[in-house]
């Protein structure tokens, strides 16, 4: 499926030119050919992945010392394949518990970018391409197709298609089951779309879609769940984009704001916060939503702090101010105590930040689809090579005010492996996740349990095939 999201951020940052200030590094000229010829283009740019990566990468002191740095090199004529190589010699982890089905280098991440051909991925960042559809194969249906999840601003979500509809044909095929999954792939992959849907109340509907790039728009839904005398807020937010744009505050910014708003008229302390589909995205809006939840208790105090290696805390120490530690400056009217994050395996980066900084500060507590996040705690920024590339090398790690970090397999959740029912929209309190963390919280404050539950079959995503998965948004360093 083509819906990769432009710029492929992580926590990270993109696009320089729109985003703020570039990373200043200082500039490693590839050396000439021994026998002093120039470097071709081609060449340059292989030197300068190396240069780059050698300068940047968190793991600079595992990185080989070429010498000439052609003797390295010109044994590639792909980049992709030069970085995969130095990526194979930062240190590698085997005792992953809730990933064990990857052993190989810490390093997973860094990637680059064709910036030469991707004109759109240059020009902005907070863009998708595709119909914005994510959907699974469940078994329990008779390996019937469903809709998982509808990304906000997507060809699917403003033609109306929901969360838990299931897909009843494309393109006049019926066969919707996985045994046809070429085909449907096909059909997903292609300018358009003729999709046939039914709702969980049995209404059937026809839409006739087109394959598009889209503004991402990851603010799903703020709301005040009242049971049994306890109040809760609930937030959810299926990414991180920037919080302006063109000057103007960002429709996820406005919810954001709006949400907490609400919060503080209602003297909500405790909160949901659903994360369960946040691949990452910006830093700086990570810390905006950190600071709307932070309380008293943690206002002027450490954030989170950057762990850099010796070629950036050289520069850090020379006076730079792009990787100083993160204090909190509270932005609300509440005093939350009690945070529930939803998450699941495609909780990455940015999101991971959230759940990490609070940790020292408030009564965190995990429900999780997954027996953990995804396991991402370094963080990039793009360095342009001669306009053809942007690499984006794995440059500092994230450490919070208890220095909690090295989460690569993951933050644990409290309680794991509680159903993404995907038949129940997200924020409806019979919804599995959405139950549990509301039970979790009725405890928490000494009241009885919801005696509320779901009429309809849930269905973890532990018993489905996903048809196609989520990208990444990863974390963007954007100072």
């Amino acid at each position: 499926m083509k819906n990769t999201f432009l710029g492929k951020l992580l926590v990270l940052l993109t696009i320089v030119s729109l985003i703020g200030c570039k990373k200043d590094v200082k500039e490693i000229d590839p050396p000439p050919r021994p026998d002093g010829g120039d470097r071709s283009i081609d060449q340059q740019v292989l030197d300068s992945v190396y240069s780059k990566y050698k300068y940047l990468s968190y793991w600079e002191s595992s990185i080989e010392v070429a010498n000439p740095i052609s003797k390295l090199t010109d044994k590639y004529t792909d980049y992709n394949a030069l970085l995969s190589y130095l990526m194979g010699q930062t240190p590698a982890k085997t005792d992953y518990k809730f990933h064990p089905n990857y052993d190989g280098p810490l390093d997973r991440f860094s990637w680059i970018e064709d910036i030469e051909t991707d004109s759109k991925a240059s020009i902005r960042a907070d863009l998708a391409d595709g119909y914005g559809l994510y959907m699974a194969f469940d078994g329990n249906r008779n390996d019937s197709l469903f809709v998982f999840f509808v990304e906000g601003g997507s060809p699917g979500e403003k033609a109306g298609i929901k969360r838990g509809d299931k897909v009843l044909e494309m393109q006049g095929d019926k066969k919707m089951i996985y045994a046809n999954k070429t085909k449907i792939d096909e059909y997903i992959d292609g300018k358009t779309l003729s999709i046939k849907t039914e709702s969980i109340s049995k209404v059937q509907k026809s839409y006739n879609l087109t394959y598009t790039s889209y503004d991402i728009q990851p603010f799903q839904l703020g709301k005040v769940f009242t049971e049994n005398g306890m109040k809760a807020g609930y937030i959810g937010l299926s990414s991180f984009e920037e919080l302006t744009s063109g000057g103007t505050d960002t429709k996820m910014k406005r919810g954001i704001d709006s949400t907490f708003n609400d919060f503080g008229t209602q003297n909500i302390n405790n909160l949901i916060v659903d994360l369960r589909y946040n691949g990452g995205g910006y830093v700086s809006t990570a810390i905006y939503l950190l600071n709307k939840i932070i309380n008293s208790s943690g206002n002027g105090k450490v954030m989170f702090k950057y762990d850099l290696n010796k070629n950036l805390k050289k520069e850090r120490d020379q006076g730079s101010q792009e990787f100083v530690d993160e204090i909190f400056k509270k932005n609300n009217s509440t005093e939350i105590t009690n945070v529930v994050f939803l998450v699941s395996d495609y909780t990455a980066s940015a999101s991971e930040i959230v759940i990490s900084a609070l940790k020292p500060y408030m009564n965190v507590k995990i429900v999780g689809d997954d027996g953990a996040t995804y396991g991402k705690p370094v963080g990039f920024f793009r360095e342009d090579i001669l306009n053809k590339a942007g690499l984006w090398a794995a440059s500092f790690k994230i450490i919070n005010a208890a220095n909690y970090t090295d989460y690569w397999d993951g933050i644990p959740a409290d309680y794991p492996f509680i159903d993404d029912n995907f038949y129940k929209q997200l924020g409806d309190p019979t919804e599995d996740m959405t139950r549990k963390a509301l039970d979790v919280l009725l405890s928490i404050s000494g009241k009885k349990a919801s005696t509320r539950s779901s009429r309809i079959q849930s269905s973890s995503m532990k018993n489905v095939r996903e048809l196609n998965k989520i990208p990444p948004r990863n974390m963007l360093k954007d100072k």
